[in-house]
């Protein structure tokens, strides 16, 4: 078992598994033995192959679920802008404040009209 890549040896993974193993009777089977064997193999496959199929129909099923209800894309983080301070002195400073934000909708002129 040598892994092509390194050059080194896989180790086994030891699992703690037993498998029982019958001792082989130096004694032949009989007719009746023989075919009561293979009916009995013949059993058990088709039995392994129903589960089989249950199997992949139970697996085709979760992914038509997942296919059918895709996950909710993911919301990108949008970059935060950073309002500039205004200058309180110099060439950039404005002459008139202006309100900002729902303040802005309080503020009136003497006369009675919006700023």
């Amino acid at each position: 078992m040598e892994d092509s890549k390194k050059g080194r040896k896989k180790r086994p993974i030891k699992t703690g598994l037993e498998i029982p193993v019958k001792p082989i009777s130096d004694k032949g089977l009989t007719e009746e033995e023989y075919f009561e064997k293979v009916e009995k193999i013949r059993r058990d496959r088709e039995l392994q192959e129903r589960l089989n199929k249950l199997a992949e129909d139970d697996v085709k099923k979760r992914n038509l679920r997942r296919l059918k209800n895709p996950p909710p894309p993911r919301t990108v983080a949008r970059p935060v802008v950073r309002s500039r301070p205004q200058p309180l002195k110099g060439l950039l400073h404005s002459e008139e404040p202006k309100p900002k934000g729902f303040m802005g909708l309080l503020a009136s002129t003497p006369e009675g009209g919006k700023a």
